[in-house]
């Protein structure tokens, strides 16, 4: 202790320790997209294709977009076969809330040799977005100023701008929603007469244990 150096550990910048600064989450415009491959043979969608095409429509519908394009191949030797996965596809849409008027039907040109060329659904949207992280020049073993790496954080903000559900959370909170006017009716009626106004749960309680159970 008496041979150390005095080292001024007081960072240079408040901002340069700050990992929302270093590594900031930014909100683009991206497209987001679904490939459903096509074979010279397909006559119908599968049940998982139609699944998948599900929650890519309520992930289109949750984002606000007006439009949504399907986009089938056009030159390629399962041309006709993907048109009529084209029709399908947009019956699919509309049975998962999606409005006619809101589907876009385009093609586009594919390449000759491609026999499974996909049916392309897309649709722009807003998404949250944070630079790479890497490289991590730091020696992250020798802190002498006590502070952050250059990296710190970045695998947070990656994880947080992936997970977010809707992007516009991080700018501002959303309005509450309305109290239940009938259920507080119900409980101030309740204390005014005396009576407890918890919720009965008594029910939930209750239950016996089934005879020969680990015989």
């Amino acid at each position: 202790a008496g041979c150390a150096q005095t080292i001024d550990t007081a960072p240079t910048s408040a901002l340069a320790d700050d990992y929302h600064v270093t590594h900031p989450i930014s909100l683009q415009e991206q497209i987001a997209s679904l490939d459903v491959p096509v074979s010279t043979d397909s006559a119908r969608l599968t049940e998982g294709e139609k699944s998948n095409i599900a929650f890519f429509a309520q992930t289109y519908l949750a984002s606000g977009t007006a439009i949504i394009a399907v986009v089938a191949p056009s030159g390629s030797p399962n041309q006709v076969a993907a048109a009529g996965i084209a029709v399908q596809i947009e019956d699919a849409l509309r049975h998962s809330g999606v409005n006619p008027r809101s589907i876009d039907y385009r093609v586009y040109k594919a390449d000759a040799g491609d026999k499974v060329a996909p049916v392309r659904l897309a649709f722009n949207r807003v998404a949250a977005v944070t630079a790479p992280c890497g490289p991590w020049p730091d020696l992250v073993s020798s802190t002498e100023q006590n502070r952050h790496y250059e990296s710190f954080g970045c695998a947070e903000q990656q994880n947080l701008a992936a997970m977010v559900a809707n992007p516009l959370d991080l700018l501002y909170p959303r309005g509450m929603t309305p109290p239940d006017a009938t259920r507080r009716a119900l409980v101030l009626q309740k204390y005014r007469t005396g009576q407890s106004v918890g919720s009965d749960h008594s029910g939930e309680t209750g239950g016996t244990v089934a005879t020969g159970v680990g015989q």
